[in-house]
This record gives C-alpha cells, sequence and structure tokens, in this order.
C-alpha cells in the first residue's frame, strides 16, 4: 500500500544536521504513513554514510539514492529530476538536509486540511530562522521582509498566484501538496534551470489551484549554512550575477505562460525586480539594450540610475571592494 506522504529531502555536505532532519521526519505522530526520499549530491563529508545506516535501520522508509558526481553544478532541478518521479504519496512534503521540522503533528494537521480542501494544491505553514552559528536567537520566518506584513495575516488563509507573489520568502520545509497536482505541471517548466526552484514550486503549484496557509510554527530553516547559495550570492561578480537574475526572469515567463497569464501584472513586478538587480551589479550598458531593462532603468530614482553610470566607469573588483568597505561602517 502506498504511503500518504512521500518526503523529499536534497542533501549535500550535511553530516551535522541530516540525522536530525532524518529523526524529524520519523518523529511525526498521526496516522499519516511516510517514505523519505533522500538525494544525495555526492558528498564527501560523512553525509552518506550517516544516511547508508538510517537506511539499514528504516529499510521500508528511508530511500536514499546516492550521486558519484555532482549534479546541481550542472544546474539540474533536484527534487524534480531525483526524488519526485520516485514519489508515491498522495502528498509530497519537502525538507532539506540542513532543515528539520520542529512540530511532531506537521503532516497530520496539513494532510487533514488537504483532505477537506481538494481545491488546495499548495499548503504551507510559518517557521523559525535559525543562524547556522547559533550565535543569534531564532526568529519568525514569515514575513520574511518587515514590508510584507501588510500580506500576511497570522491566521489560516487563502493565496491565490498574485496573492502569494507578495510573499518573497516562505518556509520550504513546510511545503506540502497533492502529487496529482504536481502531474498538471508541464515537465519542462519544472526542470528548467533556476537558481530558486523553491520559488518556482510554490508559483507553479498555485497556479493549479489555490495556496493555503496554516498558521503553525513547524520546521527550522538554518541561515548562512556553509553550502547555502543565497549566501554567496552578495560577493559575486557582475556577469554571474546577470546570469542567475536571467534564469529567475525566464522562470517567471513560463510560470505566466502556464498559469494563462492570469496573475500577469504580479509576476511582471517580480520580472522589474530581477532586472533592477541586473542594473545594480550591471558591468557595463549593454544590459539597456535589453527593452525591459531600459524600462525598469527609466523607472528608477535619479541617484539609481547615476549609480549604474558610476559603476561602468571603474573596474568591477574595484567596485566590489568600495562596496564591502562601505557595508562596514
Amino acid at each position: 500500500m502506498p504511503p500518504l506522504v512521500s518526503i523529499c529531502c536534497v542533501t549535500y555536505h550535511h553530516a551535522s544536521t541530516i540525522a536530525q532532519a532524518l529523526d524529524s521526519f520519523l518523529a511525526q505522530q498521526g496516522d499519516v504513513s511516510i517514505e523519505i526520499l533522500v538525494h544525495d549530491d555526492h558528498s564527501t563529508d560523512g553525509t552518506e554514510e550517516i544516511l547508508r545506516e538510517y537506511a539499514q535501520r528504516y529499510p521500508d522508509v528511508v530511500k536514499p539514492l546516492f550521486e558519484t558526481e555532482n549534479q546541481y553544478q550542472k544546474g539540474i532541478a533536484m527534487d524534480a529530476t531525483f526524488n519526485f518521479p520516485r514519489a508515491k504519496g498522495r502528498y509530497i512534503a519537502l525538507c532539506e538536509g540542513d532543515d528539520y521540522w520542529c512540530d511532531p503533528h506537521k503532516l497530520l494537521a496539513q494532510t487533514a486540511y488537504l483532505d477537506a480542501h481538494p481545491e488546495c494544491t499548495f499548503c504551507f505553514t510559518n517557521g523559525y530562522i535559525q543562524d547556522a552559528s547559533g550565535a543569534n536567537a531564532r526568529r519568525k520566518f514569515v514575513p520574511y521582509y518587515p514590508e510584507e506584513a501588510a500580506y500576511f495575516t497570522p491566521a489560516t488563509r487563502t493565496y491565490d498566484l498574485a496573492e502569494i507573489t507578495k510573499l518573497s520568502f516562505i518556509p520550504t520545509a513546510s511545503f506540502i501538496f497533492p502529487r496529482e497536482a504536481l502531474l498538471r505541471i508541464p515537465r519542462a517548466a519544472l526542470i528548467q534551470p533556476c537558481p530558486t526552484g523553491d520559488l518556482r514550486l510554490k508559483l507553479l503549484l498555485t497556479a493549479m489551484g489555490s495556496a493555503a496557509y496554516l498558521h503553525a510554527f513547524t520546521c527550522v530553516y538554518r541561515q548562512n549554512g556553509a553550502g547555502s547559495e543565497m549566501t554567496g550570492w552578495g560577493g559575486e561578480a557582475g556577469a554571474k550575477t546577470r546570469k542567475r537574475c536571467e534564469r529567475v526572469v525566464a522562470m517567471l515567463r513560463s510560470v505566466d505562460e502556464v498559469s494563462k497569464r492570469s496573475a500577469h501584472d504580479a509576476l511582471q513586478s517580480l520580472v522589474d525586480k530581477e532586472y533592477r538587480v541586473m542594473l545594480e551589479a550591471a558591468p557595463s550598458r549593454a544590459l539597456l539594450r535589453d527593452a525591459d531593462a531600459k524600462r525598469v532603468y527609466r523607472a528608477l530614482p535619479l541617484a539609481r540610475r547615476l549609480k549604474f553610470h558610476v559603476k561602468r566607469l571603474i573596474p568591477e573588483t574595484l567596485y566590489r571592494f568600495m562596496r564591502r568597505g562601505l557595508s562596514r561602517k
């Protein structure tokens, strides 16, 4: 008999955290059968050995998949390529190997909601942000930015596609959705190269029906971890920033197409944000050959436009050095 929930976990160099993640899955209470699908992306720090130990202890539940070379560096969508096709559950839940669940009734509450609301194609909760160093106290995850508080209510509520774009970040470890909704999404939209796979997934799933927020704190996100991609974004070269943003723009336009432009203006706002980041990092005026970039540039305040031109007059390495120096003051 298939499990009710397939828990999909991607991991890479998480030897210090993966056991806590797995234990939090196994600690779920209630009548919720599970399988734990783990994809290890060629870890060399001992993560693989820990996974093999858990698979031996729980052979019918913990099902790891091991790579002989790193796949993420090739731009491959991890869960969509390696875990989702293996899932047999009615529902799919996510949690990466450096995060964990802190509520033993998480799956029970979310599956009960999804059972009662078949129109819901994406369910999430609140969580906590914990600095990986342990130096700072936990803080609430949603709303991630103070200005997003207007779009968040600490109570169960639903979101359509336009509304969900107003919440920049929500905890990936709280995601759960019907496998049937996932199967309705064009595969090309799920696997195209994109550095923000969690954003893509929440948008595509919401486009299939609606999203629901359950007011509970069910998971912990470790911020500033050694393997976190977001940690390195602030210091990357301008050309790399542009490539990253271009991929996010392509993803957002794909979501717009899949959703039949039902939330076009909201998605366009996210596209414009990516262009503002590109303009901030642009090493030359060449970006302004792009019609969207030119439109966004013209809408910038005068000071931001002047900054764009000043940046192209000095070497990028010097500009990055100056920016780091100013940020320390």
